[in-house]
């Protein structure tokens, strides 16, 4: 009898500790998370990088993400992911679905999946100019130079424009400008004797101007394809054409049209400067030069377009080479 009433006993106290262990759960009884993970491809390929999208549960308040890959620990039930801007390209969907049951101790993946948006970038030549006001190229024949004096700027200009359907998308055009340089001589009557021309990088963030006026970053000065730092030294010996660039990202948008003036190099106080001006709206000023000296300039330049864009027509990326034009430097 005593035995029965202790096993009795013993029966009641296990049933409401299990009891307990279901309304009152310890540290062992906790639900397990499960991970969320965002991911992006762009084309089919993987994409990283920033762009805005939210995760919401079933209940409660969900939260917003900024970048791709990354990786939530979150409670187990459904939870939907939405698109809010940013990525590459166009977006398209987001699969496997948009909305996924996350499981205890489980993994969903989000892909938000992005299309490279067709465009047709293009530009042509338009001018050169001294001072901003648009001169012919040179004509032929001996002498027929355009003769520079102090505080003067010789640049060029370019139309540049975007094509395509999604009119009104951002996108980024990179931009390379180049100019092969070459020293004549005095009065263009040079010979191997004659003292070179030396130019002195400025890459002044004023030197690359669009009309209207957009956002220009990522500048850089090149000579012979090579990157070279602001008060690098040029050297134009005579009757060797020199390979120098301008490149630069403009911020742009689709069916876009626009002017570039690039200033190429200023002349700030005439011949043998001391000291250097260094004005910041030229990509180039001249250093050293004998009195007279005259050097021929020709441009071109290309256009790129950036991440989630792919240009439709490739040929007309890069305009012809210019005109040539003939510079003269007063004493």
């Amino acid at each position: 009898m005593v035995r029965r009433k202790i096993f009795s006993v013993w029966s009641i106290l296990l049933i409401a500790a299990l009891s307990l262990s279901v309304f009152l759960p310890g540290c062992e009884g906790e639900i397990p998370l499960g991970t969320i993970e965002v991911k992006a491809t762009l084309d089919g390929s993987p994409w990283t990088g920033d762009v805005d999208y939210t995760l919401t549960p079933a209940t409660g308040t969900g939260f917003g993400g900024t970048s791709v890959d990354d990786t939530f620990i979150e409670d187990p039930g459904d939870w939907t992911c939405a698109y809010i801007s940013g990525g590459p390209g166009e977006f398209a969907d987001i699969t496997p679905s948009a909305t996924q049951n996350l499981a205890a101790g489980g993994t969903i993946t989000f892909t938000l999946n992005f299309q490279s948006v067709e465009v047709d970038v293009s530009i042509t030549f338009v001018t050169w100019s001294i001072n901003g006001t648009p001169v012919p190229p040179t004509p032929g024949g001996p002498g027929t130079f355009w003769w520079v004096d102090k505080d003067t700027v010789v640049d060029a200009h370019y139309n540049v424009n975007v094509g395509g359907n999604n009119t009104g998308k951002p996108v980024t055009v990179h931009e390379t400008m180049t100019i092969m340089v070459h020293n004549v001589g005095p009065e263009g009557f040079g010979d191997p004797g004659s003292p070179p021309i030396v130019w002195h990088v400025v890459n002044g963030l004023g030197a690359v101007q669009t009309d209207p006026p957009l956002t220009v970053s990522n500048q850089v000065a090149t000579h012979n394809g090579n990157p070279v730092p602001a008060c690098t030294n040029i050297i134009l010996p005579w009757c060797e054409p020199v390979h120098l660039d301008a490149e630069c990202d403009v911020e742009t948008e689709v069916g876009a049209t626009f002017t570039k003036k690039v200033n190429w190099v200023r002349n700030p106080q005439g011949v043998n400067i001391t000291p250097l001006a260094l004005w910041d709206d030229c990509v180039f000023e001249i250093d050293t030069i004998a009195p007279f000296t005259v050097f021929t300039m020709v441009t071109n330049a290309c256009e790129e377009v950036g991440e989630g864009f792919v240009d439709t027509d490739p040929l007309n990326d890069c305009c012809a080479d210019s005109p040539m034009i003939y510079i003269g430097v007063l004493p």
